[in-house]
């Protein structure tokens, strides 16, 4: 396997390449072998290059220089950022009820009872959470029209 140069584009390919890799021009060899085929292909060439301007380059993304320390601030560590509070268990391991869910629960228990379903509730506050529900459907259904 040796590099040869493309008619088309000038640029080093394989020799057993069936096509060049940049422009896609096939080879000189495939001509000879199967005239069918060269007669098929089209090619519409490539602009000359001129050598005496250079091909652009872009150079890699140089890594991000580290933020300047002012000298008052040398000896001195960031504050780091605190993590957020976790809501404590309950004795039983489940999450506790907090304050505005069981004020709606106790208004509005159609809508908010539901908040409760949410992992680590206890079945213990969502049988009083329901209970509530039921309670208060069952009024309303036996309440004098």
């Amino acid at each position: 396997m040796a590099l040869i140069e493309c008619y088309e584009c000038k640029r080093s390919i394989s020799s057993e390449a069936k096509a060049c890799i940049h422009c896609g021009a096939p080879m000189a060899q495939q001509h000879e072998h199967t005239p069918a085929q060269a007669a098929a292909t089209i090619s519409f060439g490539s602009l000359p290059r001129n050598k005496s301007v250079p091909e652009a380059f872009i150079p890699p993304a140089a890594p991000e220089p580290a933020p300047r320390v002012s000298p008052a601030a040398v000896g001195r560590r960031r504050r780091q950022p605190e993590p957020a509070p976790q809501p404590q268990a309950n004795a039983d391991g489940s999450r506790p009820v907090e304050g505005w869910l069981k004020i709606m629960v106790f208004l509005l228990p159609m809508v908010f009872v539901w908040f409760l379903l949410r992992n680590g509730h206890s079945m213990k506050q969502r049988f009083f959470g329901f209970g509530w529900l039921a309670l208060l459907i069952l009024a309303s259904s036996l309440s004098p029209k």
